[in-house]
């Protein structure tokens, strides 16, 4: 998982392959992250002129004296999202990922435990193998209960799984009980439901790499959400699991992994 994060952040290829031309964004953003340059610029004041009596024209907000737009400097959801971005763009163009639990989404879950590893743990070797026992627990779970294939039952089966396999590691390393663990599982899965897959031109590109991204931010917004709770929770893993496989065997057949329906029929491909 780790090598794959490497490679995808470290690539000098520009596009994935295929006929979208996706451009990896991996290395481009990991650069950005790294240099810093995410912080703000400030001005200063060489270049701030006074409205007119008249209050017209030349003042900050004008068009030609438009201020730079903003950048929001938040490490957590950058970090998360460019280690998510670098596996899948890896899987795109046919490098080694590790199936978690599926190629489609195989950097939901890198993403969340080298996050956790590089910024909050102390005992790594400790903590690799708590998240990845909880996480492969529940990952067994779905896969019983109701299905890890697109092809069955949507990305939900996917990325959504995913997302709630890292949420209860996360959550677990984080020191969580027993039952805020299954609460993180159960919202990690519960704001995934009904998520439809609809590759455009049947590639593992778009929408899936962005949506790792996502399913990584969502995974820890949720064991966020079960740490902050005593543990108690309405909705249970048990009937979130059996509510995504209903919904999956309901889903029509051109939002699983087909191609015929959604973004794939929406999106022209040149």
């Amino acid at each position: 998982m780790d090598e794959s994060i490497r490679n995808g952040c470290l690539s000098q290829e520009l596009y994935l392959p295929g006929r979208l031309k996706v451009r990896r964004r991996a290395p481009n953003l990991y650069q950005r992250l790294t240099r810093g340059l995410y912080n703000n610029h400030t001005s200063n004041g060489s270049d701030i002129s006074l409205p007119n009596k008249d209050g017209s024209a030349s003042h900050p907000l004008s068009p030609r004296a438009r201020p730079q737009a903003k950048r929001l400097v938040l490490p957590a959801l950058d970090y998360l999202s460019v280690y998510a971005i670098a596996v899948n763009e890896e899987n795109a163009a046919g490098g080694r990922v590790v199936t978690a639990p599926t190629n489609g989404a195989a950097g939901v879950i890198p993403a969340v435990l080298k996050y956790y590893l590089e910024f909050i743990s102390v005992d790594p070797e400790r903590d690799i193998m708590e998240f990845m026992l909880t996480s492969a627990a529940i990952g067994m779970l779905f896969k019983r209960g109701a299905s890890i294939s697109a092809a069955e039952v949507g990305c939900q089966g996917e990325v959504g799984v995913a997302c709630s396999m890292s949420a209860a590691g996360f959550a677990a390393v984080m020191g969580g009980s027993i039952d805020q663990v299954e609460n993180a599982a159960e919202i990690g899965m519960e704001h995934n439901l009904g998520l439809t897959c609809d590759p455009i031109d049947g590639l593992v590109q778009i929408p899936c790499i962005e949506r790792n991204a996502l399913g990584a931010v969502k995974a820890v917004a949720a064991a966020q959400l079960a740490l902050n709770g005593d543990g108690q929770h309405r909705v249970t893993l048990d009937q979130v699991i059996l509510t995504m496989k209903q919904t999956g065997h309901d889903m029509m057949s051109k939002y699983k992994e087909t191609s015929q329906g959604g973004l794939a029929v929406n999106v022209p491909i040149c």
